[in-house]
């Protein structure tokens, strides 16, 4: 294998295996090959949504341009093909996703169980998947009836197609649950259905007060049993998207709140959208780029630029981390790039690997507010924030948190008496900016196209896919008619997994809201007053950024927050960036941060042996984000210069 197709094959997290993944691991389904009779039907789905993927591409792509070049449009209603798009991405692509193990759960405490507990857990999370999914797809039915002789406004597409997806992805769920369900030992297939079964039943029988008093749902009993089954399930192995899914409908079956048919509705709400477009573009442009030999470049180009200074090497590890999360967006997929051909360099040098993986996990911490960041388009998705002023309001944080890390880096060298390397010639230095200056220029395009106001971050995500494909089709050749469809069902896969958790925090966010929870949390955060907001938004935010280790905690706490930063007056491009900025160091703390695991991973190191040169760019990380938020003017002197005011 290439080290381009490893390269590609990391950034969907499909790193290499060791110790190091241990504690947080594909889902129990990659275990086991798809059987024969499920294969067709994956492929024939996956293929679908390729072909939906270049589609969408291709219309906002051309409506951009022609509306820029003679003021028309080739297709006015890509928002109604956009919504159908996304919702077969986030079920039917999810469940082939999922059966492809492409869903993270954590099993940090799985893995440290007996062989037979472990079979136990597994079927019952398998168990529980065909619960949550059934209980999804059932109640799209009626939902799909009441639409029946609907349409769109302006294709007119029936509002049946819209539901379809999820009727057919969680059929394709069962399916695949029922696959790795089948290869366990039928004792626990058949102890994890009694325990399912006992506890779905305790569930049902509060409803209505039918065979137990309901008074208790009342009560903080009842909230306290919903934290438990939350907190169970994701220890148990559960994929988050599920988990969320789960408490959401507990509480909405639980309490009467709503009609239960509001459930799929929400599911798809969660997902639909056209800003949230931007998403699978990006993935399928970083993938792209990826393929196209682009972290070498860069890593080549800052080498022979930074390799001289003491801890150059590790300068070069940062910076190239800051480059590469301004192409692709996604956090593997830039760790990949630049860490693969790092950590042979890094090696040759003589650098402890155990330092490098936690600069590498840092510096994948740092880059989370640069754009086309992921956690980036998902608050602009969920809130009213505009996603072009978070693009520009978090260049100079992370380049703040940056240079934090950097100076790290050189005091440690320093204290452990690492000499400078050789600069590089000057005809080096030429070379490897010849090669990089290209690659280098797909950031500098996406910012000038929405500054410019060429198109909105959605529509310049097409122009990153388009610019990728010049790149890796006629410039580097390094991409194929194979390869490309190996790259669109990639991003079709990791879109999905990502779509599909949306559609679950999506669920759980409304179960808040119906209980009022928005309301509760702004009283008490609005008490500790402006000084002390940013701060318990930093902590709030690494804690369950670290539990979840998800972009739902973006999802779920941007806009539950929001207000109440509104209320006290702290900009919403602030709150947001620091918001993000949080998320990413949540996500590379200890024992369950996925972002460690996977440097861990590529680095080829264990992490119990990281985490402790990890304390120190981790209380770093946190100096610079306090830096960041007590200092608004770092976060905004770029919106505000290009008039991009939230």
């Amino acid at each position: 294998m290439s080290e381009r197709s490893h390269a590609s094959l990391a950034s969907s997290t499909a790193l290499p295996r060791h110790d190091a993944g241990a504690d947080f691991a594909l889902h129990s389904a990659s275990e086991v090959a798809v059987p024969c009779w499920l294969r067709p039907i994956d492929a024939a789905t996956i293929g679908l949504i390729n072909l939906a993927l270049v589609a969408e591409v291709t219309i906002v792509f051309l409506n951009t341009v022609l509306r820029n070049t003679s003021h028309t449009m080739l297709l006015p209603g890509v928002e109604e093909t956009s919504r159908l798009f996304l919702i077969m991405t986030a079920f039917l692509g999810g469940a082939v996703a999922y059966g492809r193990g492409r869903f993270m759960a954590v099993n940090y405490f799985v893995a440290r169980l007996e062989p037979a507990w472990r079979d136990f857990l597994a079927a019952a999370v398998a168990w529980m998947i065909i619960l949550i999914t059934g209980v999804i797809g059932a109640f799209a039915i009626p939902l799909q009836l009441a639409n029946a002789g609907e349409h769109t406004t302006m294709l007119g597409i029936p509002y049946l197609f819209m539901t379809l997806p999820v009727i057919l992805g969680c059929a394709l769920f069962i399916a695949h649950a029922g696959v790795a369900l089948s290869r366990r030992p039928t004792r626990a297939i058949v102890l994890s259905a009694l325990a399912v079964a006992a506890i779905a039943a305790a569930f049902m029988a509060t409803r209505d007060g039918a065979l137990i008093d309901n008074a208790w749902v009342d009560s903080g009993w009842f909230y306290a049993v919903l934290a438990a089954v939350f907190f169970l399930q994701l220890a148990i192995g559960l994929p988050v998207g599920f988990v969320l899914a789960s408490v959401g409908f507990v509480y909405v079956y639980s309490t009467a709140a709503a009609p239960l048919i509001a459930v799929p509705m929400n599911a798809q709400r969660g997902v639909g959208g056209f800003i949230f477009l931007a998403l699978p573009f990006f993935i399928l442009g970083g993938f792209i780029m990826d393929r196209g030999g682009i972290g070498t470049r860069i890593v080549d180009f800052l080498s022979a630029v930074l390799g001289h200074f003491r801890g150059g090497l590790m300068q070069v590890l940062i910076v190239g981390m800051y480059i590469a999360s301004g192409i692709s967006g996604s956090k593997a997929a830039d760790m990949a790039a630049i860490g693969i051909p790092m950590n042979r360099t890094l090696r040759r040098a003589g650098y402890d690997p155990h330092e490098a993986a936690a600069v590498l996990a840092a510096s994948a911490a740092m880059g989370e507010s640069i754009p086309p960041s992921i956690a980036i388009l998902a608050l602009g998705s969920a809130t009213s924030v505009s996603t072009g002023a978070l693009f520009l309001a978090g260049l100079l944080p992370a380049a703040t948190i940056a240079a934090c890390l950097m100076v790290v880096v050189y005091l440690r060298a320093l204290l452990a008496g690492r000499q400078a390397a050789p600069a590089a010639s000057r005809a080096a230095r030429v070379a490897a900016t010849l090669q990089a200056i290209v690659p280098l220029m797909m950031p500098v395009l996406l910012i000038g196209g929405i500054v410019s106001g060429i198109g909105t971050p959605t529509e310049i995500s097409s122009f990153a896919v388009v610019y990728g494909l010049l790149l890796g089709v006629l410039l580097y050749r390094e991409i194929g008619a194979r390869s490309f469809w190996e790259l669109l069902s990639e991003a079709s896969l990791m879109s999905g997994m990502i779509f599909f958790t949306f559609s679950g925090a999506t669920l759980f966010s409304w179960a808040l809201s119906l209980e009022g929870v928005p309301d509760l949390v702004a009283t008490h955060l609005r008490a500790l007053g402006p000084a002390a907001f940013l701060p318990a938004v930093i902590l709030i935010t690494i804690v369950l950024g670290a539990v979840l280790e998800s972009i739902v905690t973006v999802i779920i706490l941007g806009p539950l927050l929001l207000p109440v930063a509104t209320a006290l007056g702290v900009d919403a491009r602030q709150y947001g960036i620091v918001l993000i900025e949080a998320f990413g160091i949540g996500s590379i703390v200890p024992p369950v941060g996925l972002a460690l695991y996977i440097a861990c991973s590529i680095c080829e190191t264990q992490v119990d042996r990281t985490a402790r040169p990890l304390l120190v760019y981790l209380l770093m990380l946190c100096l610079g984000l306090l830096l960041v938020a007590f200092v608004p003017w770092i976060t905004l002197v770029l919106p505000d210069y290009f008039h991009f005011n939230g």
